[in-house]
């Protein structure tokens, strides 16, 4: 299988080995509380290894994705949602998402890079076809959410 090309730009390759599969994660009654609550937390699920390669100054980056990881989508206030247009139900930056709540987890897959890990997002988001203004709104908050509440400085 061909690699496919998320964002081919001077500064910044993005491409990935397979095409990623996503789903929502459905709550069941059989389920205890404690699931119940780990799909609240984390509503999504990806259905398929995927390798992304990330090619960034003259360096490559590998960021896995596994089959079973989930994440949130986009952890920014739900205020914020509303002016872009998002919910939990229609996220335009799914696998934006995903990758980059992979690299905020393990930050040294990115050489502990919080710009790098926007641009990244940024480019995701645009190659999912999110208008580019929203992209980069979304991108602002993320960066700034990563910076002033989680404490990633560099």
């Amino acid at each position: 299988m061909e690699d496919i090309i998320f964002c081919n730009k001077e500064e910044i390759k993005i491409k990935s080995d397979a095409q990623p599969r996503v789903c929502a994660r459905t709550i069941l009654p059989i389920m205890t509380q404690n699931e119940i609550k780990e799909i609240e937390k984390k509503p999504f699920l990806n259905k398929r290894d995927v390798y992304y390669t990330v090619n960034y100054k003259g360096e490559e980056y590998v960021i896995y994705i596994p089959k079973g990881y989930t994440w949130d989508a986009m952890t920014i206030p739900r205020f914020a949602w509303s002016l872009v247009g998002l919910s939990k139900e229609n996220v335009c930056g799914l696998i934006a998402s995903c990758v980059h709540d992979k690299i905020c987890e393990n930050k040294y897959l990115v050489n502990y890079n919080r710009k790098l890990s926007t641009i990244i997002f940024k480019e995701l988001c645009i190659a999912s076809s999110m208008p580019e203004w929203k992209a980069n709104f979304i991108s602002f908050f993320v960066d700034n959410f990563q910076k002033c509440v989680k404490g990633w400085k560099k």
